[in-house]
């Protein structure tokens, strides 16, 4: 009889334990499953983290753009204006000069002293076409002009490197060595301390070769002849707007100087 219920124990004992392995086991699946989720759930929501931090950045990028969009627009409506000042004065200049010089033709026709005439020589109807349609020498080679430009360029004759090089714009606007032409007679202003014309013959370079390597060097110049007539706060905006646009340019770093010296206490 104790044999039996001795045997008894022993089965109820194993199926208790039995069953408690079981039960143990099954709860750390449960929870190892649910660890998985937690685990898969917490890579989700940092990829979501991960997106939104991206597209506010992106956010943040774009108003940065707007705001130099914004602030370049309103340089570029400052350097427009400066240049439209620029062309009006240039404008009035020239009609007071043409104004004077017709004054000192006129007052030189009233005191000039009446020659006696002598009886020209009889001209051909050949002679007078050959000589009413005699070309320029511009007309005849415009690289002769430009080479003979270029020489009294080098030479320091700038008003006569003006003279030639117009001449060979006039006949070869569109050519190779146009550019070059045109910031050459910029550039004679410039060295001549014509500072006002030099600046409208730089943005003239600027309008009609916007892709010209030149470009930089017209911008600088630009600011620096603004300095010296006395305008730092519109040389600031040129030098600025060259920095912007041209950033790596040996021209750029001789801005950064310039805009150095402006800031500087003294200044």
């Amino acid at each position: 009889m104790r044999k039996k219920y001795l045997a008894v124990a022993v089965v109820l004992f194993s199926s208790v334990f039995m069953y408690g392995c079981v039960a143990s086991e099954g709860d750390l699946d449960f929870l190892y499953s649910r660890q998985r989720e937690a685990e898969t759930n917490i890579k989700k929501m940092q990829k979501d983290i991960d997106w939104l931090k991206a597209e506010v950045k992106k956010q943040e990028n774009i108003t940065d753009i707007n705001e130099k969009t914004f602030e370049l627009e309103n340089k570029l409506l400052e350097l427009e204006q400066i240049i439209g000042e620029m062309h009006a004065q240039s404008e009035e200049r020239f009609k007071e000069i043409e104004t004077g010089l017709s004054s000192i033709a006129e007052a030189g026709s009233r005191a000039a002293v009446p020659q006696p005439q002598t009886q020209a020589a009889p001209v051909s109807e050949q002679d007078s076409e050959s000589t009413s349609k005699e070309p320029s020498p511009a007309e005849k080679s415009p690289k002769k002009s430009y080479d003979l430009g270029v020489k009294e360029f080098a030479d320091g004759n700038y008003e006569a490197a003006r003279t030639l090089l117009r001449e060979y714009l006039a006949a070869a606007p569109r050519s190779g060595e146009a550019a070059d032409a045109m910031f050459l007679v910029a550039d004679s202003y410039f060295k001549e301390k014509f500072y006002e014309e030099a600046i409208l013959e730089y943005q003239n370079i600027i309008e009609t070769w916007p892709a010209s390597p030149k470009i930089p060097l017209c911008q600088l110049n630009q600011g620096i002849a603004l300095l010296k007539i006395g305008k730092p706060n519109e040389a600031s905006l040129f030098f600025e707007s060259l920095i912007e646009a041209y950033p790596d340019s040996p021209e750029a770093t001789t801005a950064k100087e310039h805009l150095k010296n402006l800031s500087a206490p003294g200044e």
